[in-house]
């Protein structure tokens, strides 16, 4: 490394041609010519690259920007490779770092990757191993994302469930109340053109819908007579509660937008927000008709249930000002096939 290296610390920036997203690498190597070298074959490869001369200044790099992997020399002054990637398994978890080591060096290598690194390159390669290297790693990271992410999610909707059940405790005559909503949501998203994103979002909505209910008295929800304003009010407040209470878990944000709004009304007097028409997520009218249909065909405290019929018709008669046409037609639909089967 020559003095004018030393004095500074270089930044390059070498992007490919055509405009799109590309994979992003950070390569970090004191000596000139290695990395000259592997920015070049990788820029070939397709890969938008970054460089730096040393540890310290791919950490500031890596403060500002994203990469999707990071190749680095085991050997540079000051910080080393392996003290780079022991700090970034901590710091960006997220980012698989491959190590480049001398002859001689591979227990060096080894130890690396028990301090966090992905894998290692021994010196001398052959250039066009490199892309092959790295995009190894890369598919290695996304399936160990996928599967982590798959877990984290069968735990999440193991919890909602229990919430959910939690919920339908708090009402004595509406046992699993949660879940018919969410079975009947999914009767009504068979005929709606969804996306099977938004198709689980749905479901873990409408399975925790009511969940803001756990805030409200008891004396409240399992009143037997008529709710006077304030109690109304306490009852009105549930859709809000229950977003609050699903928006701290990061992963169901989007749950907690459908969960609010599960009592708006088409003509903008529902709440809590009075929306209107379209401004209701399309996933709150779906529970909006999903809650109406079975809250009316289940025996509640205060009145008998009513036929399958009679419920049908009463959603068909507040299209409009209550319900989503296309929503209750969809259901509609859908209950009069499942009947003739």
């Amino acid at each position: 490394m020559s003095e004018s290296d030393s004095a500074h610390t270089e930044v390059v920036t070498h992007k490919s041609f055509g405009g799109a997203s590309r994979t992003r690498v950070l390569v970090v190597d004191d000596d000139n010519w290695v990395r000259e070298l592997l920015i070049t074959v990788l820029v070939e490869a397709g890969y938008e690259v970054e460089s730096a001369t040393n540890a310290q200044d791919a950490i500031a790099k890596l403060r500002v920007s994203f990469f999707d992997l990071v190749l680095s020399d085991i050997r540079m002054p000051g910080m080393d490779g392996i003290s780079l990637s022991s700090y970034l398994s901590k710091i960006h978890m997220d980012i698989p770092v491959v190590l480049i080591t001398g002859y001689g060096q591979a227990s060096m290598a080894r130890n690396a990757i028990r301090e966090g690194a992905s894998d290692y390159i021994t010196k001398p390669f052959q250039v066009e191993t490199i892309p092959i290297v790295v995009e190894r790693n890369l598919e290695r990271h996304r399936l160990e994302r996928l599967r982590v992410a798959e877990q984290n999610s069968r735990v999440m909707y193991r919890a909602v469930q229990a919430l959910a059940a939690a919920i339908d405790a708090k009402e004595s005559n509406t046992a699993e109340h949660s879940r018919r909503v969410a079975n009947l949501s999914r009767i009504i998203a068979e005929d709606i053109n969804l996306l099977p994103s938004e198709r689980r979002i749905l479901d873990l909505a409408a399975h925790v819908h009511d969940v803001g209910k756990i805030g409200t008295p008891d004396s409240v929800l399992n009143k037997a007579g008529k709710l006077n304003e304030e109690e109304w009010e306490m009852m009105r407040q549930h859709a809000i509660q229950g977003a609050e209470i699903v928006g701290q878990v990061r992963e169901l944000s989007y749950v907690a937008d459908v969960v609010r709004h599960h009592h708006e009304w088409m003509d903008g007097s529902g709440y809590p927000d009075g929306l209107r028409g379209e401004s209701i997520p399309l996933l709150s009218r779906i529970i909006a008709v999903a809650d109406a249909y079975d809250t009316m065909t289940t025996d509640r405290i205060y009145r008998p249930r009513r036929s399958p019929a009679e419920a049908l018709k009463e959603l068909q008669n507040n299209v409009g000002n209550q319900f989503d046409h296309a929503v209750v037609t969809a259901f509609t639909e859908q209950h009069a096939r499942r009947i003739t089967r």
